[in-house]
């Protein structure tokens, strides 16, 4: 079929005018040139207005979404489950970056495997406003949309989430349609005006005609585009229509129709994303929030009551770690299904609701006259369907779970306190041993708030400078003279006195506080050790790593960064690391080893014999010293075993040209006794407890053995 166009439409009205009206048309033919433009510039505004706010409101939900989906994992440092999380993230379209950060703005996780800027504090112009807001943001660039969401747990504030999202694709769309339309028009009404007049009376029946053509065929169909713009704003996204026109207006119909499907995918795609697991299919945290709260709204005044069931795979980690992450996936596809199985074999006459909240946290949520028999009955149910083992491949697994039970009203009113309480009563089941079930006990909110509190003060030691560090001497089991010390961090609470090392380390390990901790320790031990030199020359150091800073990309560099500003040689500094820290990821934490060793410091393995599976690991770990755990030289001289155990691991760490050092040296028989087992030095009580670093200058620089002993 012959395509007629506006050029054509307006040349066959125009060809009937007379050279006499010329002027009188072109004057017309100009003003309408502008009205057309007009139009097409407020079409052209609308559609950006609403394509911006449509990737605006896919910005928020996206990012309030990784919020909820990350606040646990960032609270309990799980990695890999950010990095998850952030990663399926990147893959949507038009997302530029997705950032996850703590309250100071530090990055936690970028999406990438190696966080080239880990722990670094966000520079960029849309950072400070994203980390000082406390409900979800929207900030604009030319380029841009970046979109943050706050991470809290209760009144704890973790940090936040941001996602860039690019605006490139939208205005070039949009440009190019406008830009087409445009140069379309303009080239309609940029012809030679050809009028010919037969008479001023049909040259104004022409008009006439001319200017009912125009307003019914491109005036009005352009605000209806527009009106359907609107409609488009308001989510109406099935208002756009096709056009059979097959002139230019038809073109930018069709256009704009296929914009509008590409937004509505793009909506229903945010929706999916945003309410559903993808990978088990199951709700998830967001929407179960929904579901739970409408179900509170139903039950609240009514005598039946609501069981919520808090559910977290025992050990999931290690099946990730030695079968992979598609096995541990597949785990999780099966642990969804057998969830869904007993929960209906629990109770046939209702309909209960599951979710999955994030890594391997799921939750369920059943109801009936009695909530608690109901809850304990879903539980007894899923933990028998646990006994079965899970056929992943050709591996057989016995995967247990851990399940809190809180009770609505009985233990909360809201949501958000139901799953608090749940949580709180989870964590106690794995505490209890793991593979059962544990009701909700007020007690645990307790726990649970000295433990919150606890972390509040040490953030706050932390940055007032309450934290010191004791030295621990060690002396040469030989000489008796003192060769180094031991950096040990202490903290004394203006209101709790002295909190012990095994409260406040676990809790800085969970909350991510251990990497700030282990920098300070270690920056403040090579500056006294370096202040030491000149009265003790040799005198060593031995600064404890964490798991955590093992794990970083850049520990080599921090280090030797930190040798260098004290000025300290690299071989006075002996990091000791302790065996679980290795097996944690073997590969990352060789890379490390390899590292520390190339800044010229000496390795030493913490606690050796309480975790290594075999000598290969050692041979592949390449210390150069262990120690001995103190609970192998407690009885050391009435406990055969234990006499045998630590000489076979002096010989067997000599006979790899490695060092030993015996912790936990209480006797002067006990230090004589591993004297004449060869063993190369010794730290404990009976030579010193832990000192201030000027008393530890002050102090003998030998200890000597009694004549009994010397024998």
């Amino acid at each position: 079929m012959m395509r007629i166009g506006l050029r054509a439409k307006f040349t066959l009205s125009l060809l009937a005018t007379t050279l006499v009206w010329v002027a009188v048309l072109t004057f017309g033919w100009i003003s309408a040139s502008r009205a057309i433009d007009e139009v097409l510039q407020q079409g052209a505004d609308s559609l950006r207005e609403q394509g911006r706010s449509a990737l605006a409101d896919r910005g928020v939900q996206l990012a309030s979404f990784l919020a909820d989906a990350l606040t646990n994992p960032v609270y309990y440092t799980d990695l890999l489950t950010v990095r998850e999380v952030a990663r399926s993230a990147l893959e949507q379209p038009d997302v530029d970056y997705v950032l996850v950060y703590d309250g100071q703005g530090r990055l936690i996780h970028d999406g990438s495997r190696d966080i080239p800027r880990f722990g670094q504090v966000m520079d960029d112009p849309f950072a400070q406003a994203a980390i000082a807001a406390g409900t979800p943001l929207i900030q604009w660039s030319e380029e841009r949309i970046d979109a943050s969401a706050p991470m809290a747990i209760g009144d704890l504030r973790l940090g936040g989430v941001r996602v860039g999202l690019s605006l490139a694709r939208t205005e070039g769309i949009l440009a190019t349609e406008t830009a087409g339309a445009r140069e379309r028009f303009r080239r309609a009404f940029s012809g030679p005006a050809h009028v010919l007049g037969l008479g001023s009376l049909i040259l104004l029946l022409w008009i006439v005609v001319a200017g009912w053509l125009v307003a019914r065929g491109l005036v009005r169909p352009i605000r209806d585009l527009a009106a359907r713009a609107r409609e488009i704003e308001r989510g109406r996204f099935e208002t756009v229509g096709a056009s059979r026109r097959r002139d230019e207006l038809g073109e930018l119909m069709r256009a704009f129709g296929r914009m509008s499907e590409a937004v509505g995918r793009h909506h229903h795609d945010i929706r999916k994303l945003a309410y559903h697991d993808s990978l088990t299919g199951l709700p998830n945290r967001l929407m179960f929030r929904e579901l739970l709260d409408d179900a509170i709204a139903e039950f609240r005044g009514s005598s039946q009551g609501l069981a919520l069931l808090f559910i977290d795979l025992d050990d999931f980690k290690r099946i990730n770690d030695t079968l992979g992450h598609d096995a541990g996936d597949d785990v999780l596809i099966e642990f969804a299904a057998r969830l869904k199985r007993a929960l209906s074999a629990s109770d046939a006459s209702s309909k209960p609701l599951f979710a999955r909240l994030g890594g391997d946290e799921f939750v369920a949520l059943v109801s009936g006259d009695d909530g608690r028999s109901k809850g304990e009955a879903a539980a007894l149910s899923l933990l028998e369907q646990l006994k079965q083992p899970f056929v992943i491949g050709d591996k057989s697994l016995l995967v247990g779970a851990s399940i809190g039970i809180t009770v609505f009203p009985d233990d909360a009113h809201t949501s958000k306190l139901l799953l608090k309480h749940g949580d709180l009563a989870m964590y106690q089941a794995k505490q209890r041993g793991k593979s059962c079930y544990r009701f909700f006990a007020g007690h645990l909110t307790e726990a649970a708030e000295e433990r919150l509190g606890l972390e509040h003060d040490l953030r706050e030691a932390l940055e007032l400078g309450q934290l010191a560090v004791a030295y621990q001497p060690i002396h040469d089991l030989q000489t008796g003279r003192l060769v180094g010390a031991e950096a040990l961090l202490r903290w004394r609470h203006a209101r709790r006195g002295m909190v012990p090392p095994s409260i406040f380390v676990p809790i800085a390990e969970a909350s991510g506080l251990i990497d700030t901790l282990g920098e300070w320790v270690l920056d403040r031990a090579c500056r006294d050790t370096a202040s030491w030199q000149h009265a003790l020359p040799g005198l060593t150091v031995a600064v404890n790593l964490s798991a955590r800073q093992l794990q970083r990309s850049d520990l080599g560099d921090r280090v030797r960064a930190t040798l260098e500003r004290h000025r300290l040689n690299p071989e006075l500094l002996h990091l000791e690391l302790t065996e679980s820290s290795l097996l944690h990821d073997e590969q990352v934490a060789f890379a490390a080893l390899g590292q520390l060793r190339a800044t010229g410091v000496r390795v030493w393995l913490d606690d050796f014999g309480t975790g290594f599976s075999g000598l290969s690991h050692l041979r592949r770990a390449r210390v150069d010293g262990v120690k001995i755990d103190r609970s192998f030289i407690t009885d050391i001289l009435t406990d055969s075993e234990d006499l045998a155990l630590a000489s076979a691991i002096i010989a067997m760490a000599h006979s790899l040209g490695m060092q030993v050092i015996a912790e936990g040296v209480e006797t002067e028989a006990q230090f004589a006794l591993l004297r004449t087992r060869g063993c190369d030095q010794a730290q404990g009580f009976w030579m010193s407890a832990a000192v201030t670093p000027e008393e530890l200058i002050q102090r003998p620089r030998r200890v000597e053995l009694s004549p009994e002993h010397l024998v």
